[in-house]
């Protein structure tokens, strides 16, 4: 595991770097994200402030033009209530079929009489027929009393309604009755309005949201209001942070916050609407996920992983490539190095991969001039090893050492033991020789050098094992061997 060890090394620091660069980058793209969609939500309050006050000039401009039409002013010249109801009712029902040719088909168009009451409305003559709007919404007496066209928010029928008033008057200047003009705050609407502005639509009035452009995931073309982030939306602006009163009471836009709809961050901007005569219970709130805007930093993120996974792929790969490359060979050489240490001084570094071709020579060249050979060539070893098996040449590794416990005759211990070692070691040597040939066994090539490299080696060992101050060798005939078999002394 320790060869691996640089690659495993590096394959950590490009996790942790990977880690760190993972946490940087997706960090900074997340707020720039959350900062994208704050200010696009911002950015979007204010431009919806504008359209809906152009939106509301539209209406209450809308219905004086209607208001002054002759068609209009002549039906409070009817004799009695009845035909003047039959005119009121076909005139709207005239006028919404020319808003619907316009693509603005009303839902509702009413006309008043002088005293606010209904007269006649689209759909159904009967409709709240005599219903007093005068008492039930300022904006009827504002409208009859001043001679001005206004704009408000009502509830009719339970759904929030934007309405423009403006009065009826006659060519003398009389104010005979008022034109209703009004559209529901309807979903489709609020869809309408996220398409052109890029984030989510919640209507309130009156203390509730009536809709929003939240949608159904899943539902296509025909598609509906997804009710839970509705009530999700209601929440915020009515029971947690209270958007919607903060928007109300100061009537201006609030802050933009973040807030939890359905598992996901919105940021979250609420404001009252303008223009309105005598409301002052409605707004919109806009709304835009900071989680849908982390798309780009997970993409990011994935990215950076992705790179990081090959780069660690890529040490280790590496590492292992190096390793075989390398490690193998350099296995075999310190193989060698050990043969020569525990006493195979014949033995020659053989070739083990291009990137080790000068270690080999300079090993083989140097046992060479430590052991008095001749110095082989890069291309001789091979042939050398060759040239020795064919012509039985003598090899070191052919020396017979007897270890034993190192035990000897006293006299024979002591005797060693006094011989100096100079005197020691060309005694032995010529012993050594003369054994061989007197037992007629190949001598040629029993070089002194490597002759007692391997003596020196062995005898170093047993020192180590046997923890003795000297350890010497007698030469013994045994049979059709020459043994050297050592002796421990002191």
């Amino acid at each position: 595991m320790h060869r691996m060890k640089i690659g495993l090394i590096a394959a950590g620091l490009l996790l942790v770097a990977t880690a760190l660069f993972y946490v940087s980058v997706t960090s900074s793209l997340r707020g720039a994200a959350t900062r994208d969609v704050e200010e696009r939500v911002s950015r979007a309050q204010r431009v919806y402030q504008n359209l809906s006050r152009l939106s509301g000039i539209d209406l209450a401009n809308l219905a004086a033009g209607r208001a002054r039409r002759q068609s209009v002013v002549t039906i409070f010249d009817k004799p009695d209530v009845t035909t003047r109801r039959q005119a009121a009712y076909t005139e709207c029902e005239t006028l919404n079929a020319g808003f619907q040719k316009e693509q603005r088909k009303a839902d509702i168009v009413a006309i008043l009489d002088a005293g606010g009451k209904v007269l006649a409305r689209d759909l159904n003559p009967n409709a709240e027929f005599n219903e007093d709007y005068r008492a039930r919404f300022p904006a009827v007496a504002q409208a009859l009393k001043s001679g001005q066209p206004v704009k408000d928010i009502w509830t009719l029928q339970g759904r929030m309604t934007e309405v423009g008033v403006a009065p009826i008057t006659q060519p003398d200047g009389t104010t005979v009755g008022a034109i209703l003009v009004g559209y529901v705050l309807s979903a489709r609407k609020a869809q309408e309005r996220h398409d052109m502005l890029g984030v989510q639509i919640a209507y309130f009035h009156a203390g509730k949201v009536h809709t929003s452009s939240f949608i159904a995931e899943g539902a296509g073309e025909n598609a509906k209001e997804d009710v839970g982030k509705t009530q999700a939306i209601s929440a915020v602006l009515f029971s947690g942070a209270k958007l919607a009163d903060e928007a109300l009471q100061k009537g201006a836009p609030t802050e933009v916050v973040h807030a939890a709809i359905e598992g996901k961050d919105y940021a979250v901007v609420a404001s009252p609407f303008p223009g309105n005569f005598a409301d002052k219970t409605s707004g919109v709130a806009l709304a835009a996920s900071v989680s849908d805007g982390f798309g780009r930093a997970r993409n990011a993120g994935m990215a950076i992983v992705l790179f990081g996974l090959v780069g660690i792929i890529v040490a280790l790969g590496a590492s292992v490539m190096t390793a075989k490359r390398f490690l193998g060979p350099l296995d075999e050489i310190e193989v060698g190095v050990g043969e020569i240490i525990n006493g195979n001084i014949d033995f020659t570094f053989k070739p083990v991969g291009p990137d080790f071709e000068g270690l080999e020579n300079g090993l083989n060249v140097m046992l060479a001039r430590l052991l008095g050979r001749e110095e082989p060539s890069e291309d001789a070893v091979d042939e050398e090893e060759e040239q020795a098996r064919q012509t039985r040449e003598w090899k070191a590794e052919q020396m017979e050492m007897e270890a034993g416990d190192g035990t000897a005759p006293p006299n024979v211990a002591t005797a060693l033991g006094q011989e100096s070692e100079p005197s020691y070691y060309t005694r032995v040597y010529s012993e050594y020789v003369n054994a061989l040939a007197s037992l007629g066994k190949p001598a040629h090539g029993v070089s002194v050098q490597a002759f007692l490299a391997k003596l020196r080696l062995t005898e170093a060992g047993l020192r180590e094992k046997w923890s003795c101050k000297v350890v010497r060798f007698q030469v013994l005939t045994r049979g059709a061997d020459v043994i050297l078999r050592a002796v421990r002394i002191g």
